[in-house]
């Protein structure tokens, strides 16, 4: 249980990564974009993309979208395998629940090195400094809100 829920949380933060650096969203609307246009639209507003700066970063996701897809579905079926592998009822072959699981931890780590590829190449080729220093500034925020929430999951009230 507790290998789904890093594994959830890692998918889940590539996944806020990716997205992040992914702006396929239209302009900001009425105060509401974060639920109208999901985080891309927030983070497009705040970072002041323009309309050339959405359509270089879509092309950048576009080639790098294949890579992503193929890492997710490698997590999608190892998952598979070793839910096959522990769920037959009988104690499971710790040989191969090692072999699975290594090749589990391995997979998040491609993603992540997937999504700082993407990254460093909106970061080179998109964004101004001044637009730099704003999504620094809004992963650190980030980066809080994710130390708040496991100091909330590690000291219950």
């Amino acid at each position: 249980m507790r290998r789904i829920l890093w594994t959830t949380l890692g998918v889940a933060l590539i996944a806020a990564g990716i997205t992040a650096a992914w702006t396929e969203t239209q302009q900001w609307r009425g105060g509401h974009a974060w639920f109208h246009h999901g985080p891309m639209g927030y983070v497009s507003h705040e970072l002041d993309l323009s309309d050339t700066q959405k359509s270089q970063i879509r092309t950048i996701w576009e080639g790098e979208r294949p890579n992503v897809a193929e890492l997710i579905r490698e997590l999608a079926s190892e998952q598979k395998e070793m839910d096959a592998l522990t769920l037959q009822g009988n104690e499971p072959d710790q040989g191969r629940v090692q072999d699975i699981a290594a090749r589990q931890g391995a997979t998040p780590a491609r993603l992540l090195v997937e999504k700082e590829k993407l990254t460093g190449k909106i970061y080179s080729q998109v964004l101004s400094p001044a637009q730099r220093t704003k999504a620094d500034k809004l992963w650190e925020h980030l980066s809080s809100r994710l130390d708040h929430i496991a100091d909330r999951i590690g000291n219950p009230p």
